[in-house]
């Protein structure tokens, strides 16, 4: 260390190491039992409020852990739903898209906010809640093609003039 301009200090004797570091010992020698008094008081009202701040950390981090189980509960509780099949058409917004069921219709659908957004690509296989019609899963492309078979991609050439 003395390479980099650092010398170790040796305390004068009789001097506790009071955890102050690179302190000269003739400037300890000249302290009073007063100053060690104060800086221990000093010392430990830190410690106090370290111990205050820990137990609060502690305290925040379990009722944390506890908020996370309740809501992997009402995701479970979500899912557990019958789920409908569905095609996600197009996003709106972060929460929001159109998507097209197996019967046929296209409707504005919530996206669960567990769901990954980046798998979320148009004529992707969806999951979607029964009742809400919000979105719960994405599906893996061969979890069920009958789905872009249901679909309607053409459209017939008749029109209301030739009828």
């Amino acid at each position: 260390m003395e390479e980099i301009g650092v010398r170790p200090v040796e305390l004068a004797p009789g001097i506790k190491d009071l955890g102050v570091s690179l302190v000269r010992p003739e400037l300890l020698s000249n302290l009073d039992e007063t100053d060690l008094y104060l800086r221990q008081k000093r010392l430990e009202r830190h410690l106090e409020m370290l111990d205050l701040q820990e137990e609060y950390i502690k305290d925040e981090q379990r009722n944390l852990q506890s908020e996370l189980l309740r809501a992997q509960e009402e995701v479970k509780r979500i899912c557990a739903v019958p789920l409908v099949l569905g095609q996600f058409m197009e996003p709106i917004d972060r929460d929001t898209c159109i998507l097209s069921s197996t019967a046929g219709s296209n409707s504005l659908a919530r996206i669960l906010s567990t769901i990954d957004r980046e798998l979320l690509k148009p004529n992707t296989s969806v999951a979607l809640h029964r009742h809400s019609n919000a979105v719960v899963e994405v599906l893996p492309p061969e979890a069920d093609s009958s789905i872009a078979l249901l679909g309607s991609d053409e459209r017939p050439d008749v029109g209301y003039a030739d009828i």
